[in-house]
């Protein structure tokens, strides 16, 4: 039975008044809704689930849909607001609705008699710089805390996710030796001077306290000079005397393991996350932000330190979890339903051949330092050499089968190496087995409303899969001229 195309479109008119438009590719009033048949082609569209080397998908989501505006009875969308808005993609086959794509509107274009629609997965408008905060430069000493235009004006402010290990704390006050590490609160749990500890003097009860009240100076013991004293006020340290040498800080935010950190940045971008607690279990996470940076890189990052995903579902929330094999099936797919199917590999890694080796970076520190105080201990001075700890696991007969094995290494900000440890092991044991990577075109009616992270059922003689083989959809293809679906699967 042939189908019919509906787009959905959520916009502010004129008047900044939400209204919904709807168009069509045909006759359809299956939901009494007054839908426009505007359609010349609904178009082709992407998507792929985002977990980092760990997938071989291109994330990217777009595609673009024209309407046809000969009588250019569709002139007034010139004055409506459409852009970063929900776009429903669906699919009427009888009495049978099937949901798509829901994406946002990128950008609307007019071309003679045409209107195109670009669209874009809903992940385009966590794509914008992440709301941070830049110092003001208005200092005017020895008061202020936004340093001066000549030092540190119009510059980002740092801010600690999670941990913070050896940071460099930005000097915001240099006449009363005023250090910030976050533009939110946090705890300063330490502080050093070329690595030797500083003594803590207490906490500040406010910011006034702070610029007005200096912590006590340190006392000389025999030949021996003060190492000084701090005192600390949320993201703010000030210092008893003028340091010998670089200074740095361990801090801590509120919340700091994996997934309550993706859910305090996707608050503070204005986005709601599902449930994130697998992404907790793996362990704290250090994540230190000095530069503008995007949403989504923010979101990439815990993904990637956590063996994870991350994608944004239909109803506009941020789902994330722990990579693993595929789960329960929400559809099976059998021999008459698929049009073709190629498999590209059986092995998860970047050669097509199982993984026999996992690297993980760990326990992250913000300044690795070579020139350090004569007091600071061997052990100390060895951890401040390094960026990074490294964490490793292997599997011998995955080895010794495939010579070849690829190796993984993941670029992790957990704060330990047992947490290292153990990721390394979890990745190890889900791509040192055969994992197969396919390919498979079907009707939009049969497999239209999977959405990427979905788990499906191949049932074919074909590649093997009599008994059927359950596998993660990871990346899909609509091609609506030809009402086809394409999904790229993994398991």
């Amino acid at each position: 039975m042939s189908g019919v195309w509906l787009l959905s479109l959520e916009a502010l008119d004129e008047k900044d008044v939400p209204v919904t438009l709807r168009f069509s590719t045909g006759q359809y009033h299956g939901d009494g809704q007054a839908w426009m048949p505007r359609i010349q082609q609904a178009g082709l569209y992407r998507a792929g689930l985002f977990a980092g080397d760990l997938l071989r998908v291109s994330r990217s989501g777009y595609g673009e849909t024209t309407l046809i505006n000969a009588d250019g009875a569709l002139n007034y969308l010139a004055g409506y607001a459409l852009d970063g808005r929900a776009a429903v993609l669906r699919y009427a086959a009888g009495s049978e609705v099937i949901d798509v794509l829901v994406g946002t509107v990128a950008r609307v274009s007019y071309q003679g008699r045409m209107i195109s629609l670009r669209l874009r997965d809903p992940i385009e408008t966590l794509q914008k710089p992440h709301p941070s905060t830049r110092y003001a430069g208005s200092n005017v000493l020895p008061d202020g805390l936004e340093g001066t235009d000549d030092d540190i004006g119009g510059t980002i402010k740092p801010r600690v996710y999670g941990q913070v290990r050896n940071a460099e704390p930005v000097q915001v006050n240099s006449a009363r030796l005023i250090y910030q590490v976050s533009d939110q609160d946090c705890t300063v749990s330490a502080v050093y001077d070329n690595g030797i500890p500083l003594t803590f003097d207490g906490d500040y009860s406010s910011t006034a306290e702070l610029q007005n009240t200096a912590p006590s100076q340190g006392q000389w013991s025999d030949w021996e000079p003060p190492a000084g004293k701090w005192r600390r006020y949320q993201g703010y340290i000030r210092l008893g005397s003028s340091p010998v040498g670089q200074i740095t800080c361990d801090a801590d935010a509120p919340v700091t393991n994996a997934g309550a950190v993706m859910a305090s940045v996707a608050t503070e971008a204005g986005a709601v996350t599902g449930d994130v607690s697998s992404l907790d279990a793996v362990g704290q996470l250090r994540l230190w932000v000095t530069d503008e940076v995007t949403t989504a890189d923010l979101l990439d990052r815990i993904a990637i330190s956590v063996g994870g995903y991350w994608r944004i579902d239909s109803s506009g929330k941020i789902q994330a979890g722990t990579l693993a094999a595929p789960d329960t099936p929400t559809l099976t797919l059998r021999d008459h339903q698929i049009i073709d199917i190629s498999r590209e590999a059986t092995g998860a890694g970047q050669n097509g051949l199982p993984v026999g080796r996992v690297l993980v970076e760990c326990d992250p520190i913000e300044r690795a330092q070579d020139s350090l105080a004569g007091g600071v201990s061997e052990a100390r001075r060895a951890r401040l050499s390094k960026a990074v700890r490294e964490a490793e696991a292997s599997d011998a007969s995955t080895l010794s089968r495939h010579p070849l094995a690829d190796d993984v290494q993941i670029a992790s900000r957990l704060a330990t190496r047992d947490q290292g440890k153990a990721l390394a092991s979890r990745i190890l044991s889900l791509l040192s087995p055969r994992r197969d990577i396919l390919t498979i075109t079907a009707r939009v009616q049969d497999a239209g409303g999977l959405a990427t992270g979905s788990t499906i059922r191949i049932v074919t003689p074909r590649l093997g899969y009599s008994a059927g083989r359950n596998l993660l959809v990871v990346g899909r293809e609509i091609d609506t001229s030809r009402n086809r679906q394409t999904l790229e699967l993994w398991g």
